[in-house]
């Protein structure tokens, strides 16, 4: 199982790590982006071009993460 960590902040610009696992970006992420995805390009075409990695991709950019490597 992967893990991915990203700062989240308050608004005093107080900030913890936050670490989750790749089930926990795929239960909480994934039926978004794929919704939103379906919308923008149709549920078709996301069936045959995308798949949970590219969702993980995009989460990653979005949330400025990066994997933990132990």
């Amino acid at each position: 199982m992967r893990y991915y960590s990203y700062n989240e902040f308050t608004d005093d610009l107080e900030g913890e790590v936050i670490t989750l696992s790749e089930e926990d970006i795929r239960k909480d992420y994934y039926p978004y982006w794929y919704s939103k995805m379906c919308e923008r390009f149709g549920k078709e075409h996301v069936d045959a071009n995308y798949c949970f990695e590219d969702a993980l991709d995009d989460w990653v950019v979005v949330n400025w993460a990066w994997e933990v490597k132990e």
